[in-house]
């Protein structure tokens, strides 16, 4: 079924992955899966769940978030453009302090200013000194795990309708 476990394997690095658990096996580090997030793929490349899932799982690694996962390929799918259905002009907020990964120490700095309230892509580059296509990066990974969002615009509050229920369960 579309929930089973299986295998991907690109430029001789390999990971498990376990939809319904929601937990993949793979290296430590995200950046070996640079190829393996980048790649794209079909049903077929799935194929069916590893008879030997256990041995080659602990063999990889212990199970770890596929949130994570999902971050980084978020991060890597945009090379520095947002994503498709985001306004480059928006400001950008992060809601909660998203896991921050040590291979990527500029995040951080990213992090703890949009932590302080929603800001521009350029005014967030300019603040932390990091290349405004890391900032771009950085927003669309987190945009993908529901860390960030863009700031709502302030929409002026609807006329308040003359008699409301109270007035009218009164007015009988």
């Amino acid at each position: 079924g579309p929930g089973h476990r299986f295998a991907l394997e690109r430029d001789g690095v390999e990971i498990l992955v376990d939809p319904a658990a929601g937990r993949y096996h793979g290296p430590a580090l995200l950046k070996p899966l640079a190829g393996l997030a980048a790649a794209e793929f079909t049903a077929e490349d799935l194929g069916p769940e590893p008879e030997d899932w256990d041995t080659r799982a602990a063999a990889i690694g212990p199970a770890q978030p596929l949130s994570r996962l999902l971050w980084f390929a978020a991060l890597q799918a945009g090379n520095g453009e947002l994503l498709p259905g985001f306004d480059p002009g928006a400001r950008y907020q992060l809601l909660k302090w998203p896991q921050t990964e040590r291979e990527f120490p500029r995040h951080f700095r990213i992090a703890t200013v949009m932590m302080r309230g929603a800001a521009r892509l350029e005014e967030i580059a300019a603040t932390t000194g990091v290349p405004l296509e890391e900032v771009v990066d950085f927003v669309n990974a987190n945009l993908a795990t529901g860390f960030a969002r863009p700031e709502q615009p302030e929409t002026p509050a609807p006329a308040a309708p003359r008699q409301g229920l109270f007035g009218r369960l009164r007015g009988r």
